[in-house]
């Protein structure tokens, strides 16, 4: 009987996950549009251009002064590092819906 209820629960998962690759599919189409080859490129560089601000970042409290090492200072570069992190799982979960077809990718 135990067999039986791990087919049964097995099957379940798989119409599960079916059902859920649709939905991803239809409300990423409906919400986001077409996706473009260019979003990638234009992600990939909003990538670069963060890490880049955020290495600025790091490098000022490497050269500034003892009595201007701040909590606001920190505050700041935390910011930095946040939206470079953020954006950078951004392009991984874009890739990740293109891998798992919830979207065409259509060329400019």
């Amino acid at each position: 009987m135990s067999g039986e209820r791990e087919i049964e629960i097995r099957r379940m998962m798989q119409q599960l996950e079916h059902q859920i690759s649709e939905m991803n599919s239809r409300e990423i189409t409906k919400r986001a549009g077409d996706i473009r080859q260019s979003d990638f490129f234009n992600l990939a560089k909003a990538i670069s251009i963060l890490r880049a601000e955020y290495l600025k970042d790091v490098l000022h409290i490497a050269r500034v002064d003892e009595d201007k090492l701040t909590l606001q200072l920190c505050i700041e570069n935390r910011k930095s590092r946040i939206a470079y992190e953020e954006v950078k799982e951004s392009f991984k979960q874009l890739k990740h819906a293109l891998q798992r077809g919830y979207f065409n990718l259509v060329d400019d």
